[in-house]
């Protein structure tokens, strides 16, 4: 593994390797290219907001509610109409509320003049070194590892929703953040309670990613397997090869020790938003989505939240969605509404499908791509403004690790030219939001 310290026994150009040149190995990788990397992105996602502030930022003055122990906003700002209104007073804010708890310490000194953009920008570019730590858990070699690790900062629409800074984009990159956060926890194996309070990090900030639940269930049976036989390795990692899960023995026991507190990490969580949706809307179940004064009346929602009538609408945006011609510099552009097709945005995702392999992490992630698609295919919202395909992000730490896997650590002559082609086009759309280019 790649971020380990090499043996001293181990193969070497000149013979074995100097433990002085082991260490210094390990602080690069460990520390010098992670903080490089976080520093790069946050210098670029922070030029590419352009002095804008994000309209929407639902989670500034809910973090100032929280602050200041009310559920709700007090006279919130007109722009801010996705709200439910109430008798006590208080308009309730429909979004998950993790982003917004994350944001209490810095609101608690700034108040609400602090920029949600601002902190949209640091918790996107904090995912860059968390891929980059992943991938080397994963067995990726130096080279590949920063390629892929710049991919995904530069090569997918991260880094749009990142400077973004609205509350839709903001709940995605959190998501993303604390998703990898628990997938990286997996791999070194940490205390199952952290793993799941990560992961309700995650769902608190995205309710579709509830359904990333197999490759949490997937690394339990792993994690089983691995110490049942005695086997050292990573979740996920990309050699040597993982049999495959029916060829595993799993131990009940080693599964309740872990499994009970992952699920009391995420459980005890989603426990208290289902309390905060009761004193809200006087139902558990109830997240105030279709109590938003005149939302259900919009000709998208004609249908319901969610029907099946929605899912060749979404597969075209999600797939096939293109470019439109206009009549001046630059000539082609992206529909600032409906977004555009993740092969074009991140081809490189295409080798996600040779990542075949039927070991438990395998099954795992690829599950929790099915299951998280359904409520994304079937929704009947396009996702506002975005540039490329936004819900696609909740697929993004699945997918990419799989595309890892399908790439089996390195970079061929293809991919390069996927790489190149994406990396173009996300130039092309990072210039749309700097110089405001949309058809």
């Amino acid at each position: 593994m790649s971020d380990r310290l090499p043996s001293p026994d181990g193969d070497h150009p000149d013979g074995p390797e100097r433990p002085s040149t082991a260490w210094n190995a390990a602080i690069v990788d460990r520390y010098v290219i992670p903080i490089g990397l976080f520093g790069l992105a946050w210098l670029l996602y922070a030029w590419l907001t352009n002095g804008r502030s994000a309209a929407l930022d639902y989670f500034v003055p809910l973090a100032d509610a929280f602050v200041h122990g009310h559920l709700g906003l007090i006279a919130p700002p007109p722009w801010l109409n996705e709200v439910v209104p109430a008798s006590n007073g208080l308009s309730y804010v429909v979004y998950p509320p993790f982003p917004a708890i994350l944001l209490i310490p810095v609101v608690a000194i700034t108040g609400t003049d602090f920029e949600q953009t601002w902190a949209s920008v640091v918790v996107g570019a904090a995912s860059v070194p968390v891929i980059w730590s992943i991938m080397g858990g994963m067995g990726v070699s130096r080279g590949p590892r920063f390629v892929l690790t710049l991919v995904f900062a530069f090569g997918t629409i991260v880094w749009y929703s990142a400077q973004a800074g609205s509350s839709w984009h903001f709940a995605h990159v959190v998501a993303t953040l604390f998703m990898l956060l628990a997938i990286r926890a997996c791999q070194l194996d940490l205390r199952a309670g952290l793993i799941g309070l990560l992961f309700a990090g995650a769902i608190l900030s995205r309710l579709p990613l509830i359904l990333a639940t197999p490759f949490f269930a997937a690394y339990l049976a792993d994690l089983s397997w691995r110490i049942r036989d005695d086997v050292p390795g990573v979740f996920g990692a990309l050699r040597p090869s993982s049999p495959p899960a029916w060829r595993t023995r799993i131990d009940p026991g080693v599964i309740l020790d872990a499994g009970i507190p992952l699920a009391l990490g995420v459980g005890v969580p989603m426990i208290a938003y289902l309390i905060y949706n009761d004193v809200r809307f006087g139902s558990f179940t109830e997240n105030g989505y279709a109590l938003i004064p005149g939302l259900l009346q919009e000709d998208q929602y004609r249908h319901g939240f969610f029907s099946v009538v929605n899912i060749p609408r979404k597969l075209y945006a999600m797939f096939l969605s293109a470019p439109v011609q206009v009549g001046e510099f630059p000539w082609i552009q992206s529909r600032h509404l409906g977004g555009l097709s993740i092969l074009l945005t991140t081809p490189l995702f295409l080798w996600a499908i040779r990542a075949r392999r039927p070991d438990w992490f395998g099954l795992g992630a690829w599950a929790s791509v099915g299951l998280i698609l359904v409520p994304i295919l079937m929704h009947a919202d396009p996702g506002g403004a975005q540039f490329g395909f936004r819900y696609a992000q909740d697929l993004y730490p699945f997918l990419f690790l799989l595309m890892v896997r399908g790439l089996r650590g390195r970079v061929s002559f293809e991919a390069w030219v996927a790489i190149a082609i994406g990396a173009v086009v996300n130039i092309w759309g990072m210039g749309s939001t700097y110089f405001d280019w949309w058809a």
